[in-house]
């Protein structure tokens, strides 16, 4: 038998340790010593603390996902801006070519790469809310770079520069979602990360109808305005502070968030969690070993099935798609629709995360992704063999994009940046997580850079049903090894892949594909042999 490579061993060995030095110290009823509390005693009964506790959540929650809703009209600018750039400099205009218009679109994704590797160093510098307030200057920079640009060349640094952006947002506000709410909370807080993207989107497409770009631009930076007001009134997460030996700072927060100075216990798991991983002090090589290489994977494969759907192809160019299809409906209220359709479907992932669990949305998610882009692909190959037919069903592109977008928002919207923060262990949540970030963005400035080239190389229809066949490969994937996470603690997510057993021999279809297997419990950690 081939030995272990010694870095995993000191690993694995370094992890038994801990957790079994705190169950001794459970065990003996001995607990960290509590710093003091600021704060004099709550009078009220512990139900009415609990109901009073969930307001500063949602605030906290709705201040960290305003950053999406910046992130979210990044995303979509190009989508009504794009054809205003095209037109002639008389009309607004710097006359754009299509290669050029490509250039604007994708270098969002690229600036969002390089943001999303910033995020981690900044995260863990500044801390979530200081990552956060350069963020939001940085946005605002960038969209009155984008207000005043004369000229197509400024417009490629505004476009970088917003994208850059997009990767902190993108890193940091769901971090600190998942860091500041409950267990109970977490998926439907978490789930709103996705909402807050989609109201985005929906203001440009709405703005955008004033046919100003500049303008566009403008009601932009008034979103700015609102998310940096309201980051002057949050705390910094308890997490971050006491990683920075700010137990009481920590405390403070934690009550501030939770409407109670009930929190001893709460804080006490925190900073064990905390402790436990500062002392592992895991590396890259860590990284790709057991426990952590299978939510690593896991993680990664969501974001290429997010990004692989062709979900920001279909954002970055879905007037030019109602264009391109000849439906009889005015492109710009086309968009709208299916924008709104977006929200809905992200306000109905918000209610049902942790109701119907995030493998079930995924699963829904993809399937009806591939049916959806598989019709719209069917539409225009009948477009270029049956102009007739083509015009009878005209409402086809606006039905499957529709039910494409609906699918997305309920699933492979949210729940990949949802569960990239629950899937971690504590000591390399901000390695994943950077690398997990720009591997999303490097694939999504693929897709959105060469999906015009992929169109001229083997037709729209093509394009489409290539989307469709890599959203088959996730479904699948998403069936046999993507785990539930719903209602468990990040603990006890962790636990699942610290068991000697693989972890996906505990989803249901494995239990049902198994001949003749025990249903022995997987044992804990602290009783498997190295």
């Amino acid at each position: 038998m081939a030995a272990r490579r010694p870095g995993m061993t000191d690993y694995q060995a370094r992890l038994a340790s801990k957790l079994a030095e705190e169950e001794v110290e459970e065990r003996k009823g001995e607990a960290a010593p509590m710093p003091p509390s600021p704060y004099g005693p709550i009078e009220g009964s512990e139900e009415g603390d609990i109901m009073a506790s969930k307001g500063p959540q949602f605030f906290a929650a709705f201040t960290a996902t305003m950053g999406n809703l910046v992130m979210g009209t990044a995303i979509s600018w190009t989508s009504p801006a794009g054809p205003m750039l095209a037109r002639t400099p008389q009309e607004g205009g710097f006359g754009l070519t299509d290669s050029e218009l490509s250039w604007v679109g994708s270098l969002m994704p690229i600036g969002a790469l390089v943001g999303g590797q910033l995020g981690g160093f900044l995260m863990s510098r500044l801390g979530r809310k200081g990552t956060m307030m350069v963020a939001a200057v940085l946005f605002a920079l960038s969209y009155l770079t984008l207000v005043v640009a004369p000229n197509v060349w400024v417009v490629y640094i505004g476009r970088f520069a917003t994208g850059l952006c997009t990767g902190l947002c993108s890193i940091v506000c769901p971090v600190y979602v998942a860091e500041t709410a409950t267990p109970q909370l977490r998926g439907f807080l978490g789930s709103c990360v996705q909402l807050m993207v989609t109201l985005g989107v929906m203001l440009v497409i709405v703005v955008g109808v004033a046919d100003n770009w500049r303008w566009l631009s403008i009601s932009c930076l008034l979103m700015i305005a609102v998310w940096a007001a309201c980051l002057l009134f949050v705390p910094e997460t308890p997490a971050y502070f006491i990683s920075q030996g700010q137990d009481v700072a920590a405390r403070e927060a934690l009550e501030w968030l939770r409407g109670t100075n009930r929190v001893d216990q709460e804080f006490y798991l925190i900073k064990r969690s905390l402790d436990e991983s500062s002392q592992l002090s895991a590396g890259p090589k860590d990284l790709v070993s057991s426990p952590n290489l299978a939510p690593f994977l896991v993680s990664m494969w969501l974001m290429l099935g997010q990004q692989f759907s062709g979900m920001n192809a279909v954002m970055f160019y879905c007037v030019q798609i109602f264009q391109a299809a000849g439906s009889s409906l005015n492109p710009n209220v086309a968009n709208i629709i299916v924008g709104g359709v977006q929200i809905f479907a992200t306000v109905l992932a918000a209610v049902f995360m942790d109701l119907a669990g995030r493998r079930v949305l995924l699963l829904l998610s993809s399937f009806f992704m591939v049916i959806s882009i598989s019709v719209l692909g069917l539409y225009f190959y009948i477009s270029t063999t049956n102009a007739a037919l083509a015009v009878s069903i005209g409402w086809v592109p606006l039905a499957s994009l529709s039910l494409f977008v609906f699918a997305f928002s309920i699933g492979f919207g949210p729940i990949p940046w949802l569960m990239m923060s629950e899937l971690f262990a504590p000591e390399v949540k901000s390695l994943a997580s950077s690398i997990s970030t720009t591997f999303n963005w490097t694939l999504a400035f693929l897709v959105t850079k060469f999906f015009s080239t992929l169109v001229l190389s083997i037709s729209e229809a093509g394009a489409f049903w290539v989307f469709g066949g890599f959203t088959v490969l996730t479904f699948f994937f998403c069936l046999f090894f993507v785990p539930e996470t719903k209602g468990k603690s990040l603990d006890d997510i962790q636990q699942l892949f610290r068991s000697p057993r693989p972890y996906f021999l505990e989803i249901g279809v494995w239990r049902g594909l198994r001949c003749g297997g025990g249903q022995e419990e997987a044992r804990p950690i602290l009783e498997e042999e190295y």
